[in-house]
């Protein structure tokens, strides 16, 4: 495979891939599909026979499975990306127009001066840095977390998660020693 890129990104779109869009529950056929994009396979007509026996053999194998589907999650480098703090809409300008985010990307790398080619292929995170940077440097108003400020939001989140656990009112009993209801 070659590395994770927006040309890859939309062309799974394009398929509705769970793995990029999050449509529906991902089969070992979608993950082999999205492997073969990632190849530049040809694609369209039959299967073949090897890869049906790998989508049965990984079906029959979750826990393989799932290593392969964590394989892929950390091949596309989401955790890499830049991360934002949030903005209202009248604040950053509006949403989207209708426009998928990944061509926005490559729009504005080419209109920066990077060719169409490069646009498309360099690795996504790299693409979406950059992205950010150049839109920075046009004066837009985009906020990116510093390394500290992100680990400061995890561990929030993280005390936030471990509060909002809810009890197990079936273990509880009032104070007096009542039974409930008696």
């Amino acid at each position: 495979m070659y590395p994770w890129c927006l040309k890859y990104r939309v062309r799974l779109m394009a398929f509705d891939s769970p793995l990029v869009t999050g449509s529906r529950g991902i089969s070992p056929a979608d993950l082999l599909f999205a492997c073969k994009v990632c190849a530049e396979e040809p694609l369209g007509g039959k299967i073949g026979w090897v890869d049906e026996l790998r989508i049965m053999s990984l079906s029959r194998n979750p826990a393989k499975f799932e290593r392969l589907l964590e394989a892929f999650a950390g091949y596309i480098l989401v955790q890499d990306w830049p991360k934002f703090w949030e903005q209202t809409k009248t604040k950053s300008g509006g949403g989207d127009k209708g426009v998928p985010w990944p061509l926005s990307i490559v729009a504005n790398l080419i209109a920066s001066g990077i060719e169409e080619k490069r646009a498309w292929e360099m690795p996504e995170c790299q693409a979406i840095w950059l992205n950010s940077a150049l839109a920075i440097r046009k004066g837009a108003d985009v906020a990116i977390m510093s390394p500290e400020e992100e680990a400061f939001m995890a561990e929030e989140e993280a005390k936030e998660k471990a509060a909002a656990t809810p009890s197990n009112p079936a273990k509880e009993t009032p104070d007096d020693g009542t039974i409930p209801g008696a």
